[in-house]
């Protein structure tokens, strides 16, 4: 096989801020980009990233780890697999996709044959087949290969109770792309009602299967545990319900919900971008140690969130990013990382993958 040395400078317009490293491109049919930390597709000149460290499936090896996955997580999806379809293969890419630019779900996967008493248990009959679980219950499944619906349903049962599908993404001065949008995101504010949104226009699919799913063709539309509240109008008329107001879940306070996040996992990094994309150098520097000794970790991208920026310098009283917790106590930026990481007795106490 001919092997050459390359350094490839473009990947999506920032492939130059994964890592530092030099590339193998190994040219035999379709082109696989290696590094330590990284397998990236190249098909006629695109790039594709296929793999890093910080994006490993999770698999659930027995009915016990399934159990726990589906009872410990707020929404979750279970993705029932088989190592002889590149199907399911293409199903874990795309749900680890989802997860990193959604960050409102948990996902694992497991071998719906090696763990046959759990796919009888939900009459799994093929592979892929999609569970959606919220606290441990099942609320949705999909069986097969359908992006587009995948998304639907992600969507439907979101990461919080309440979400908003709207014409651009909520800010602080409230410019959406409509003026309808705008308006429903301030009376949610005004309630002090906790929700998510998504934004329709980064993705036209979805815009248009989210219409004919719920019958409703016009944005933005409301939901409310899974179910269509409707539009603007119907927003301001339900509101003079007091039943429906009590039901609306409410924002914490932004300590209770700073301690919330910290404890999301044992490991938990507040920085600048994503593992894939980090937006500072001090964040690239962070995630580089991190896989330098395999650690499995969530993060959480503080430049999406500025009441989180804020809040968390005063809450731990550290005026800087990255910020790194184990076990709901902060450990330091990178300096202290970097320091630590040479004690052995510190290093045993971070959860590693077992490569």
């Amino acid at each position: 096989m001919q092997t050459k040395r390359v350094r490839v400078i473009c990947f999506e317009e920032r492939l130059s801020d994964c890592c530092d490293c030099d590339w193998t491109l190994r040219l035999k049919g379709r082109s696989v980009v290696t590094c330590a930390s990284c397998v990236f597709v190249v098909d006629w000149g695109q790039v594709k990233l296929l793999r890093s460290k910080n994006m490993v499936v999770q698999f659930l090896k027995n009915e016990e780890e399934f159990n726990h996955f589906i009872r410990t997580a707020e929404y979750s999806l279970v993705h029932f697999s088989a190592k002889w379809s590149k199907m399911c293969d293409q199903l874990n890419d795309l749900l680890l996709e989802l997860k990193d630019e959604m960050k409102c779900f948990d996902f694992a996967a497991l071998e719906a044959e090696e763990v046959a008493e759990i796919s009888v248990a939900y009459k799994i009959t093929a592979a892929p087949t999609v569970l959606f679980f919220k606290k441990g219950e099942e609320v949705d499944r999909l069986q097969g290969f359908d992006p587009g619906e995948l998304k639907t349903k992600i969507i439907k049962h979101n990461f919080v109770e309440g979400v908003a599908s709207m014409t651009g993404k909520p800010t602080g001065d409230e410019k959406n792309a409509s003026w309808f949008s705008g308006q429903i995101v301030n009376i949610l504010r005004e309630v002090n009602a906790d929700f998510s949104s998504f934004d329709i226009l980064e993705d036209d699919e979805v815009g248009q299967k989210l219409k004919e799913y719920s019958s409703w063709p016009t944005y933005p539309q409301l939901y409310l545990n899974g179910e269509l509240i409707g539009g603007l109008d119907i927003l301001r008329e339900e509101l003079n319900n007091p039943d429906f107001c009590a039901k609306l879940p409410k924002r914490k306070d932004i300590n209770e919900r700073l301690k919330a996040l910290i404890n999301q996992a044992p490991l938990m990094l507040f920085m600048k971008g994503s593992p894939e994309t980090p937006q500072c150098k001090f964040s690239k520097k962070m995630i580089e140690l991190l896989a330098g000794i395999n650690a499995t970790y969530s993060f959480f991208d503080i430049l999406g969130d500025d009441e989180v920026r804020q809040g968390l310098k005063e809450y731990s009283n550290w005026p800087t990013y990255p910020q790194l917790y184990l076990n709901g106590e902060l450990i330091g930026g990178l300096d202290v990382v970097a320091e630590e990481l040479e004690n052995p007795d510190f290093v045993v106490k971070l959860p590693r993958h077992n490569w």
